[in-house]
């Protein structure tokens, strides 16, 4: 009776309440309640439940039939929460520099990770935990004061009265009444996460399966800011979320919507997964957050802990890591605004609020000059980030050089703060930005012999944002060659290159070089990462050229990310 009675309820709230609704909000009033998401740059996102016991794909192993549903479900018997300590969790999402974190309160898979009065699944009741998961996580955060993220799934593969429950087999087919006791659940159980909780940001997923109608979303966002009139909810509710949510693949170009966050793995798996070794280094993920940063939005990075609460070495290595750099960069992150084009810089960039400071981000240690084309307005003074060290540099007809000392380089990224006099204007430069970086080392005899077949065969650039520093084509556009100025602190990276590379090789040198392509996942357009490895005794030392034979006339993705449909 208790649990009707709480549907019921919940139904009552989501069709009589009197809200705020999107439709209402102003510019101005939505940017003051987003403006701690889009200051806070760093989120983690924990997905946690019972696939980690076998270590498999949550909810899409049964849903796709890589095992029966029976045989998943066994895994409520091995959920033990047995080391779960969230204060621990807090204060390493702290350290890491992370300002939010979002907890997988229930995933596809419908078991809840609270003690849900509804019908169904969940922690308490169904796995040797017996415990909430989700009240000693929200209260850690809030002892740490970061901001308190719940991911809700709106699919419920388990539950009785919703349609779709594996792929080739569905319950029922337009059935009003059967929907509609479902939508009263998930309505009763939105309301215990709010009432009990209050979180700071609703994380929504699955929501491609039905209308936004089907899913009441309308209802639902009111219902929800009835309860904090301060919450922001994601893109994935059909049309009545704050901000986008972009997954694995890197954007290229800055998304459409001001608020925006990329939700990235370690390694290949959302939740634990034992065979799954395959992680990113921290120097890949610190590239891909600066990234993030350059346009302005968020980067969401995922742990998947064991079954038993404890996180895996490797990602609290990774956190770490996160942590020195977050700390010792801390004014060129939280806060910042989306950077300048990429005319004006080769490389990802950002600007203070009062975009009165230029972030120039620099993952290498340079033999030339780093410039800036096209700043116009006076420079007070060019700094490393972190350090108390001022740089030399000129400034002549809009183009800011900057000699970087190799020694005041981080072994990651870099960053160069230009403080300006007021706030930065920009002008249409005189001259493409590669060919002020070119200049100088075309002018040395020996090296342009020693590259003059290349240099007789390139052309135009591609666009910005697919590699950081000089590149051009060949003529047939089946080569894109990349120029290496001094030494990378990791390999070379190439974002929205849809080719395969057939080969690789260091111009006027010979040795062929090896590529990995990363994040390239099946479902999505969007293409992985290339990483071509780098060895140093192949450097040049005025600049090292890279040819990248591709199978065809080169082909660029230029899109804004995607969204996982299929796993």
């Amino acid at each position: 009776m208790k649990k009707y009675l709480l549907v019921v309820l919940s139904l009552l709230l989501a069709t009589g309440i009197s809200a705020q609704s999107s439709g209402n909000e102003s510019d101005k009033a939505k940017a003051k309640r987003m403006e701690w998401f889009k200051d806070a740059k760093l989120g983690i996102f924990v997905h946690y439940g019972i696939y980690a016991v076998n270590g498999i794909d949550e909810s899409w192993s049964f849903f796709n039939g890589y095992i029966n549903y029976k045989d998943y479900m066994k895994q409520l018997n091995g959920f033990t929460a047995a080391n779960y300590q969230p204060d621990q969790w807090a204060k390493l999402f702290k350290e890491s520099g992370a300002k939010y974190a979002v907890l997988t309160t229930k995933h596809h898979d419908g078991v809840a990770l609270w003690d849900s009065e509804t019908d169904h699944y969940n922690t308490v009741d169904d796995t040797p935990a017996g415990r909430d998961i989700v009240a000693p996580f929200v209260d850690a955060l809030r002892e740490e004061n970061l901001k308190v993220g719940l991911y809700y799934s709106l699919i419920d593969w388990s539950y009785p009265d919703y349609p779709a429950h594996l792929r080739n087999e569905n319950r029922y087919e337009n059935d009003e009444q059967r929907w509609n006791r479902f939508t009263d659940f998930y309505f009763a159980q939105m309301n215990e996460l709010s009432s009990r909780f209050n979180p700071d940001l609703y994380w929504f997923d699955g929501d491609w399966e039905h209308t936004a109608e089907e899913w009441k979303s309308k209802q639902l966002r009111e219902l929800m800011l009835k309860y904090n009139k301060n919450i922001i909810l994601n893109s994935r509710l059909q049309g009545y979320g704050d901000y986008d949510t972009p997954e694995q693949g890197v954007p290229i170009n800055k998304p459409n919507n001001p608020y925006w966050e990329l939700c990235m793995t370690m390694n290949d798996s959302w939740g634990y997964q034992h065979n799954d070794h395959n992680y990113k280094t921290p120097y890949q993920l610190i590239r891909i957050f600066v990234d993030c940063i350059s346009m302005g939005g968020n980067l969401l990075l995922d742990v998947g802990p064991h079954a038993d609460g404890t996180i895996p070495e490797p990602q609290v290595n990774i956190l770490k890591e996160f942590g020195r750099w977050t700390s010792k960069h801390d004014e060129a992150i939280y806060g910042t605004v989306a950077g300048i084009d990429g005319k004006h810089y080769n490389g990802p960039t950002a600007l203070s609020k009062d975009r009165k400071t230029l972030f120039l981000y620099l993952d290498r240690q340079p033999n030339q000059p780093v410039l800036v084309n096209g700043l116009d307005g006076e420079v007070k003074n060019v700094r490393v980030v972190g350090t108390d060290k001022s740089l030399a540099h000129t400034f002549d007809n809009n183009l800011l050089s900057i000699e970087m000392d190799s020694e005041l380089c981080d072994p990651t990224v870099t960053v160069i703060a230009v403080d300006l006099k007021k706030t930065i204007k920009l002008t249409e430069p005189s001259k493409e930005l590669n060919e002020f970086e070119l200049a100088s080392v075309k002018k040395d005899a020996d090296w342009a012999e020693k590259h003059k077949v290349a240099l007789a065969d390139m052309t135009s650039p591609i666009p910005a944002g697919h590699y950081n520093g000089p590149t051009a084509l060949s003529k047939d556009k089946n080569i894109l060659y990349l120029m290496v100025d001094g030494k990378n602190n990791g390999p070379l990276v190439v974002r929205g290159l849809k080719n395969k590379i057939n080969r690789i090789w260091v111009v006027g040198n010979g040795t062929k070089l090896s590529h990995k392509i990363i994040g390239k996942q099946y479902w999505s357009a969007v293409p992985g990462i290339a990483y071509i490895d780098l060895p140093e005794k192949v450097l040049d030392n005025k600049m090292t050229v890279i040819a990248v034979l591709l199978d065809g006339e080169i082909d660029l993705y230029r899109g804004k990310g995607h969204v996982i449909e299929s796993n």
